[in-house]
């Protein structure tokens, strides 16, 4: 995983003008936001799929599993 400020700093220290580095740490950031935001999509829409059928009615059934 990638540490924003320690990547800008380090880019930094290694000789590379802030401008870039600063855009590339708007980049890395935009790309973990846009990552979490697909990833917190894509939950709710399995959670949607397995929780409601075809005539969308909430299946609370579908939460528990029977261990018998």
């Amino acid at each position: 995983l990638v540490s924003l400020p320690g990547m800008m700093t380090g880019q930094i220290l290694a000789g590379s003008p802030p401008l870039e580095a600063a855009k590339y740490q708007l980049l890395i950031l935009f790309l973990i936001s846009a990552g979490t935001g697909l990833g917190a999509m894509a939950a709710v829409w399995i959670g949607s799929r397995r929780l409601f059928d075809d005539r969308q009615r909430l299946r609370l059934d579908r939460l528990t599993t029977n261990r018998r």
